[in-house]
C-alpha cells in the first residue's frame, strides 16, 4: 500500500462509520418510511388528532372531531402528485366504496390549484368528503413527510397508523383491517 493510500484509508473508515451509525438509527426508528416509527401511533392509544379547522370544497368547515365515532381515513393528494391521481383511482375509490359503510374516508388537497384540483376529482370520480388544505397546516401538523399521505384514526379520534407513499387497494384494506376494524 502506498502512503497516499494509507492516508486516506482513516478517512474513509469514518466515513464508513457515519453511514453505518445512520442505519443504525433508521432501524431504531422502525426502518421504514412508508410507515410511522414504532411508538404511541402504532398501538391503540395514541395522539389524538389535532383540532385545525379546515374547508370543505363546497365552503363549509370543520375539524377532524367531525368524524368522531366512526374509524377514519385522511389521505393528502394534490394534482401534481401522480402517485396521488393514481392512488385516488384504483384503492381510494374502491375501497371507500365497499366500505364507506364501516370507515369514513376524508381527502386534503394541499399546496394545489384549486382549478386543478377540482378537475381531478371530476375525473377520479371519488365520492368521499374532499376538503383543502391549502398551506399544509394540516398535513404539516399530522406529520406528513411525503405524498400522497394517508392517516388512519380510530372511531374514538386517535392515531393508529401513519403511511407515507401510495397504497394499492389491497394494501389500503389490510391497512384498515389492521389498524380500525381488528378484521
Amino acid at each position: 500500500m502506498s502512503i497516499q493510500t494509507r492516508r486516506r484509508f482513516p478517512w474513509l473508515i469514518g466515513i464508513g462509520a457515519v453511514i453505518v451509525a445512520l442505519i443504525a438509527v433508521a432501524a431504531l426508528n422502525g426502518g421504514s418510511s412508508n410507515s410511522t416509527p414504532s411508538g404511541a401511533a402504532d398501538r391503540a392509544g395514541g395522539p389524538a388528532v389535532p383540532t385545525v379547522e379546515f374547508a370543505f370544497f363546497d365552503g363549509t368547515t370543520a375539524t377532524l372531531a367531525h368524524y368522531q365515532g366512526r374509524p377514519l381515513v385522511i389521505n393528502f393528494w394534490a394534482s401534481w402528485c401522480p402517485s396521488c391521481i393514481a392512488e385516488m383511482s384504483a384503492a381510494l375509490r374502491p375501497v371507500q366504496e365497499q366500505r364507506g359503510d364501516e370507515v369514513a374516508f376524508v381527502g386534503f388537497n394541499i399546496q394545489d390549484d384549486r382549478g386543478r384540483a377540482l378537475a381531478l376529482i371530476e375525473e377520479t370520480g371519488v365520492l368521499f368528503d374532499l376538503a383543502e388544505d391549502a398551506r399544509g397546516d394540516l398535513y404539516t401538523e399530522l406529520g406528513g413527510i411525503g405524498m400522497p399521505f394517508t392517516v388512519f384514526v380510530s372511531a374514538d379520534g386517535e392515531i393508529m397508523h401513519k403511511h407515507n407513499g401510495p397504497v394499492t387497494e389491497g394494501q389500503l384494506n389490510d391497512l384498515i383491517d389492521k389498524h380500525l376494524t381488528g378484521a
